[in-house]
């Protein structure tokens, strides 16, 4: 469970991928059809760092973003939700990153990235010893940060660092099959950034693609024997796993939804889900948050934009029929 220990500022200190997230407005058609497109903020740990922040938790930011006016949009977004920028270096050299996506419920969600020479993969060891490492309770790393230098090398060193300070390591396996050459080339990546976690958080192509595994739970379980003490398994509309090294998985139940786009619901989750871990419930109990608040977003439009308050979380239990976790 995270401690809280002297000097802790931040409930958790997220580090990776920024970016403009152009999701086509009109909803149910090809990119052909698209004539126009909605602009908010994304990146798996940004995502994260503005849904922990509505959910009421201290959270900041490590990213990179261009001088440039992408740059400016999403750091005025992050400034205006709470998130605690401060760390966050510009770099004139590189571009704010951005993806596109379009949108047709309930199962195809075609998304596009670029980032060639974008900013956040030129965060450096020095970056993260000017980040509050020491002052958070929690650290959330991604995999994505690890498919180029400096970034990679920035990613170990937090994770690192991190667990030296005493703080929670959480991952999220993030696979991004178009920014790696292979899944294996991911895989071995992302195994050295996990023997640094306390917990991870993936899909079931996510694990796969972690471990080599065929199926998603030979690779939780190869996960867990390499060292990992716990793993959380997101099965999108089917719920999700609380596996624990040495211990049967755990089902947690999925909420009945109109799926809209399913781009953010994980980070979602994991907002919920680091909501229930830092105030000491069970990985079943935050779990079943985490299942509500990615629910909650899969109904909407975007990603960070539309993360839900507690406020909101609640009311979706009361409607469900269902009880609070806690």
């Amino acid at each position: 469970m995270p401690s809280v220990r002297p000097g802790i500022s931040h409930d958790i200190l997220c580090m990776g991928r920024s970016c403009i997230d152009l999701y086509a407005h009109e909803m149910g058609v090809p990119i052909t059809g698209v004539k126009s497109f909605d602009a908010y903020v994304g990146g798996c740990p940004t995502n994260v760092s503005v849904g922990a922040r509505r959910l009421g938790l201290r959270s900041a930011l490590l990213t990179a973003v261009g001088t440039d006016q992408v740059g400016d949009f999403v750091l005025a977004f992050l400034r205006h939700e709470g998130v605690d920028v401060s760390a966050v270096p510009r770099f004139p050299e590189r571009r704010t990153s951005a993806a596109l996506l379009t949108i047709q419920p309930p199962d195809t969600f075609t998304l596009t990235f670029y980032r060639d020479n974008c900013a956040d993969l030129g965060l450096t060891i020095d970056h993260v010893r000017q980040a509050p490492l020491g002052s958070s309770r929690v650290v959330f790393l991604t995999g994505t940060a690890l498919t180029d230098e400096p970034s990679r090398a920035a990613t170990l060193f937090a994770a690192e660092s991190a667990r030296a300070l005493g703080a929670t390591v959480v991952v999220d396996i993030d696979y991004r099959a178009a920014l790696w050459r292979s899944a294996d080339l991911f895989g071995v990546n992302v195994r050295g950034l996990l023997a640094y976690a306390h917990l991870a958080i993936g899909t079931e192509e996510e694990v796969m693609a972690a471990s080599g595994a065929t199926d998603a739970p030979m690779g939780a379980q190869l996960l867990l024997n390499a060292g990992l003490p716990a793993l959380i398994l997101k099965r999108g509309g089917d719920g999700a796993v609380v596996c624990r090294r040495g211990e049967e998985p755990v089902a947690i139940p999925p909420f009945r939804i109109d799926v809209v786009n399913v781009l953010g619901a994980g980070d979602a989750f994991a907002s919920g889900f680091l909501y229930g871990h830092l105030h000491r419930w069970t990985l079943e109990e935050a779990a079943r948050f985490g299942n509500a608040t990615g629910a909650i977003v899969a109904t909407r439009h975007g990603c960070a934009n539309f993360m839900p308050s507690v406020a909101e979380v609640h009311d979706f239990f009361e409607a469900q029929g269902a009880a609070l976790p806690r």
